[in-house]
């Protein structure tokens, strides 16, 4: 299943990259992996995690407070 980032998220996400490379070296890559790999688990089952709001879902991102949140589109997930 295909993704894309609201633009709202997408500077949350830049935003946050940006602080955990300042904060100590190789931080930034940790959380970059941990964001994607929570992305590739809601693609494999975007069904898997209870609705939040609505039609938004949450999925946990680990080791990092942050969670995904998104929604099944009907072209992918958003």
């Amino acid at each position: 299943m295909t993704h894309r980032f609201h633009p709202e998220a997408l500077a949350e996400y830049d935003e946050a990259a940006a602080y955990y490379a300042g904060c100590q070296p190789g931080l930034e890559a940790r959380f970059l992996d941990a964001v994607e790999a929570a992305i590739h688990r809601i693609c494999e089952a975007p069904d898997r995690w209870r609705r939040f709001d609505g039609e938004i879902r949450r999925c946990l991102v680990h080791v990092f407070p942050y969670v995904v949140l998104y929604s099944v589109e009907p072209g992918g997930l958003v």
